[in-house]
């Protein structure tokens, strides 16, 4: 404990190290747009509308192109006229929209002729901001847009709505979500921030991810996330592959920072580029190799910056039945010791990420007791007690989590062999709103939380001693289905179970972009638990047993486990 404590101390230390960097700012000039060019030197046409294009399809079409930023959004340009064309610059940020209609506007006057207001009405997705990062967003959105006939006879905007505004499909089809890796909770490992660059040319990827890379975490993960790369450091030259076929990175001047540090700088840049990218990677500062042996490096070389990050394989599920833990296999034995003898009524536990410790909600006189220590062995219990309790989760070895009575959410923290309850700040968090589930991401930087039907995700900041949970964004279901509870399956992603009978399984993305449903076969409501075994396999339990599928299109098939229903099914984590 000591010496895992000590290692924290001194990675928080060097990363508080900073370096200075300026750059030359060239003057000003007036702004031209330039056509996109991909990495042959060859232009990339881009046409204007269709001619006699009426002002309604008009409008719809600007929506389609808006989501190119090749050329200065040249795309969406050709739909303004001549006037505004030259002076239309869209704000940062996109804001991202289906199911888009447009109607003519009635107006209590006659408007001049070759002069047409059209509505425009669509569905609201999200928002794209302005560091790549998607925030989903709800509601109708509507904007009126004047439409005039030019001189040729064309139709052309002269009025665009205020801000860019995307279609899905769009959107979708230029850009592509690509994990940026930080450091995890305790700075011994990566984490993974999602992003969405532009696809194509595919060529220049490398290049943009590591900008983002070096930029740092993203608006809403900066006080959850940290980088080791010391700030003011950017990329000296154009990332790019080399004449042997390696990827090489070259990073300016670092400053005074520890070998860890450069490992860890380098696993960052590994992970980030592995999502781009299936070349080794060479990484260099001011064209010098970052690390000693100066060898070209790939994820498996980096194992050990994510290996306290991912799920154990050789850890078996373990489920609730009857108040008792049992193993999720064949012969579904018990658990070694009072959780698993049935000394303890057990309404739901959860297994530390190593397996090393157990903490378990039982049932007292007047509600439940929470109960933490060794795996196998008596657990203490807590002055942590309630009414209710969710399923509790951890956060490395040292730390389990739990919702006390749908409001309050404790951490109880090993300090030196005994187990002390803390209250985490939760005043961010929607406010009069139940809380039924909530889960720790695998790097502890994250929760995602149902609340009152929606999936909530935050970061976990620390600040004083304490746990903080910071810029909380909303998953709202599809339809206005309710989610029952929600699991991590990746680092970007998550799994939840609902109260749909057509759709009881989604995979989301953490962002909440991407909402996929699992088949419904086999299933019946109520689902009671949902949770994730190794290689992302999930595992969900209904009133007739447990059952498991491993991709959003299979049939769900029966565990091995001799297990009926009602069981509340985990694995470690």
């Amino acid at each position: 404990m000591d010496a895992h404590r000590s290692r924290r101390l001194a990675a928080l230390l060097v990363l508080l190290l900073s370096v200075s960097a300026c750059a030359s700012i060239p003057e000003t000039s007036e702004p031209k747009a330039v056509k996109e060019v991909d990495g042959s030197n060859t232009t990339i046409p881009i046409n204007p509308p269709p001619d006699d294009i009426d002002p309604l399809a008009l409008v719809r079409s600007f929506v389609d192109k808006a989501a190119s930023p090749a050329s200065n959004h040249e795309s969406a340009r050709k739909h303004l006229a001549e006037s505004m064309e030259r002076n239309w610059t869209p704000p940062p940020g996109m804001l991202i929209v289906e199911n888009v209609d447009t109607i003519p506007v009635a107006t209590p006057q006659p408007l001049p002729d070759g002069v047409q207001l059209v509505t425009l009405r669509a569905d609201r997705i999200g928002r794209l901001l302005a560091d790549s990062s998607f925030v989903p967003e709800t509601g109708e959105f509507a904007v009126d847009v004047r439409v005039e006939r030019q001189s040729n006879g064309q139709w052309r905007i002269t009025t665009p709505p205020p801000e860019l505004v995307a279609s899905k499909t769009s959107f979708s089809s230029i850009f592509r979500p690509v994990p940026i890796y930080f450091l995890d909770h305790d700075l011994t490992g990566v984490a993974s921030d999602l992003r969405y660059v532009v696809a194509q040319p595919a060529t220049t990827l490398p290049r943009r991810v590591i900008d983002l890379l070096t930029s740092g975490p993203s608006e809403g993960m900066r006080q959850a996330m940290r980088t080791a790369i010391p700030p003011g450091v950017h990329p000296k030259t154009n990332t790019t592959e080399a004449a042997d076929g390696a990827m090489e990175v070259n990073l300016s001047e670092l400053g005074e920072v520890s070998p860890e540090t450069r490992k860890l700088i380098a696993a960052q840049v590994v992970y980030t580029l592995e999502g781009v990218s299936s070349a080794r990677v060479r990484i260099k500062e001011e064209g010098v190799p970052l690390l000693p042996d100066g060898k070209d490096l790939r994820p498996t070389d980096m194992e050990q910056y994510e290996a306290d990050n991912v799920q154990r394989p050789d850890l078996p599920g373990l489920a609730v039945v009857d108040e008792r833990v049992l193993v999720l296999d064949r012969n579904a034995r018990p658990i070694p010791g009072p959780a698993g003898s049935g000394e303890y009524d057990v309404v739901r536990a959860g297994r530390s990420p190593h397996g090393d410790k157990l903490a378990a909600v039982t049932r007292r006189p007047g509600g439940v007791a929470l109960r933490v220590g060794d795996f196998g062995e008596q657990l203490a219990e807590l002055p942590t007690v309630g009414n209710y309790m969710s399923k509790p989760t951890w956060r490395g070895e040292e730390e389990a989590w739990t919702v006390v009575d749908g409001r309050g959410v404790v951490r109880v923290v090993d300090t030196g062999g005994e187990w002390t309850p803390q209250t985490v700040d939760t005043r961010a968090l929607p406010p009069g709103r139940p809380i039924t589930d909530l889960r720790l991401s695998r790097d502890g930087t994250r929760i995602a939380a149902v609340i009152d039907g929606s999936v909530v995700v935050a970061g976990v900041a620390e600040q004083d001693g304490h746990a903080v949970l910071q810029r909380p964004v909303e998953l709202r279901a599809p339809q206005g289905m309710q989610v029952t509870s929600v699991e991590w399956r990746q680092d970007e992603s998550l799994v939840a179970i609902t109260d749909s009978n057509n759709y009881p399984v989604y995979d989301l993305s953490v962002d909440g972009f991407r909402w996929e449903p699992y088949t419904a076969a086999n299933l019946g409501q109520p689902l009671t638990a949902v949770t994730v075994g190794p290689g992302g396999q999930v595992v969900v339990a209904d009133r007739h047993g447990i059952w498991q599928s491993r991709d959003t299109d299979d049939v769900w098939s029966l565990t091995d486990a001799p297990i009926g229903g009602a069981s509340i099914p985990f694995y470690p984590g």
